[in-house]
């Protein structure tokens, strides 16, 4: 039996509909066991959402790229997109891919199916994927779209298919949708993610972050960035998102804030702490309003770095950036390729 209550080999997704509300998000899950399971699962979710008339996005990492392109080739109404690049960063994931398809089809229900945590992802990405799927329910609850997240449960551990069941209200086997007994509150999920930071190395470059010394400051992190072996594209990414981070300190904090900057285990690390609350677990994650003059600096982080950790405790406030060294292992989004677009990529074009 698998975590969702199949039987091995069982990838069929089903079209029972009647666990799921009549609008609004459906966010289930589905175990796979090997590439079988894997095409049926997105074969028969792309079908019944062109049987239904729904615009279809599949979001899958690039080694599965090669499995699912044979079946959306020949469809019209389908979007491909790689993973590994919109989810780089998985709190990304909700503002560029999933906000923007629904957007793309006003007065429509939309489906997405992907697979935002895959086996040979890194470890230090499994926390983040876990939020984005907890941020999934908080944060677009009242969307038309139609979500189904796939996982390897033969490969991911089991800790992971726990906070699975934890971030989905449904799973899906045989067929079958069925409420998940171990769903709970999105808030409840980040709370328990909500762990201390590992402090800073001794040897940590820091810096008072001050309103005269942002200069000063850029040119401090990317020393650090340089001599780790940062590549210079990504430096500038660096110097952006600190000179955000301190930005909103300054703008924001109820008092002296510091900036610190390190190199460990194949990241090149960067935080800004100081007093003050950043209540909203949302923010960064969903834009503002157009209208709205504030709430885009965090957004903007994310979209720079590789990893963001923001941690509260105590009145102090602490955001920790991470970016891969020597270089990314995917291109930025900013920088991909014409043919990604919002972060969709055309079958055609891979």
């Amino acid at each position: 039996m698998n975590g969702a209550g199949g039987r091995p080999g069982d990838g069929r997704t089903g079209v029972d509909r009647s666990p799921f509300p009549e609008g609004g998000l459906r966010h289930d899950a589905l175990f796979y066991a090997d590439d079988r399971d894997y095409r049926a699962a997105v074969a028969e979710f792309v079908e019944a959402g062109r049987a239904a008339g729904e615009p279809v996005l599949v979001a899958v990492p690039t080694g599965r790229l090669s499995l699912v392109r044979p079946l959306l080739d020949p469809l019209d109404g389908v979007d491909l997109a790689d993973m590994a690049v919109i989810g780089r960063n998985p709190a990304t994931i909700i503002a560029t891919t999933l906000r923007d398809f629904v957007h793309r089809f006003p007065g429509r229900r939309v489906r997405v199916v992907g697979e935002s945590l895959w086996p040979g992802r890194r470890p230090a990405a499994h926390r983040h994927c876990v939020e984005h799927e907890a941020m999934i329910n908080l944060g677009l609850t009242d969307r038309p779209l139609t979500m189904r997240c796939l996982f390897d449960r033969s490969r991911l551990p089991a800790g992971t298919l726990a906070d699975v069941a934890r971030t989905h209200r449904w799973l899906v086997s045989g067929g079958v949708a069925r409420p998940s007994a171990g769903y709970r509150p999105p808030r409840a999920v980040l709370r328990r993610l909500a762990r201390p930071l590992p402090p800073p190395p001794d040897g940590a470059h820091a810096e008072p972050v001050r309103a005269e010394g942002l200069g000063a400051l850029r040119a401090a992190v990317a020393a650090v960035a340089e001599a780790a072996g940062l590549a210079a594209e990504r430096i500038d990414d660096l110097r952006i998102a600190v000179t955000e981070l301190a930005s909103n300190a300054l703008t924001h904090g109820a008092g002296p804030a510091t900036a610190r900057c390190w190199a460990a285990a194949g990241d090149l690390i960067c935080e800004v702490s100081g007093p003050g609350e950043l209540a909203d677990p949302l923010a960064g994650r969903i834009p503002p309003p157009v209208t709205g003059v504030r709430g885009r600096g965090l957004l903007l982080v994310h979209r720079l770095c590789d990893l963001v950790d923001v941690h509260v405790a105590d009145g102090v406030t602490t955001v920790r950036l991470c970016l891969e060294l020597p270089a990314a292992r995917v291109p930025a989004q900013r920088s991909a390729p014409d043919a990604v677009q919002g972060g969709f990529v055309r079958p055609a074009t891979l």
